[in-house]
């Protein structure tokens, strides 16, 4: 799906909630502040030119503060984003904590010559409060212990080579369509 026709479908797709209807794309950045997608610059262009119309219900409805961790939270049935997720008010800290969690552990992976593989979503993500150099090590902190001791393994091996410290590669953005279901989300 192109940027364009994805962008149509979030401004006519439209959720009904406590009796008033809400675009997807008044959800994404009205309601929960989402900045547009710098992964996917395209998007804050066409947001740009299709201005969104702000009522006062949807501006009532609107969360005070961005949370960053709301990009793991949102499924856009692109192959590079989400999985589906439900959320209970109750604990949805540590379940988006947790989305970002199963998002690292789904997306990332090793090239062939040691280097980790990055989604660009992620990266942009933590490039706001992770050095480049430092990302690989902060992502292995959310990998399981044998994976995590591997990645640094690779790092460490890539360091002492002729092949520099450029430890992670980055995965261009896939918007081809998919909903990702996890089976622990199924049983609800």
């Amino acid at each position: 799906m192109a940027a364009h026709d994805h962008l149509v479908f979030c401004l006519q797709a439209a959720y009904t909630v406590g009796g008033h209807s809400f675009s997807a794309a008044a959800i994404e950045y009205v309601i929960l502040k989402m900045k547009p997608p710098v992964h996917r610059p395209q998007i804050a262009l066409l947001l740009a030119l299709h201005k969104l119309k702000v009522s006062e219900e949807l501006r009532k409805s609107a969360i005070d503060t961005c949370e960053p961790l709301v990009a793991f939270a949102l499924s856009t049935g692109m192959y590079s984003s989400s999985a589906v997720r439900i959320y209970k008010a109750k604990r949805l800290g540590e379940e988006l904590q947790g989305a970002q969690h199963d998002f690292i552990r789904a997306s990332v992976g090793l090239s062939s010559n040691g280097r980790l593989l990055v989604p660009k979503m992620l990266h942009c993500f933590a490039k706001s409060f992770v050095d480049n150099a430092k990302l690989a090590v902060w992502i292995s902190h959310y990998l399981p212990p044998q994976q995590a001791a591997f990645v640094e393994q690779c790092i460490s091996q890539r360091r002492q080579s002729l092949l520099g410290s450029r430890n992670c590669g980055i995965l261009p953005f896939d918007s081809r369509f998919r909903y990702l279901f996890l089976l622990d989300q199924l049983s609800l």
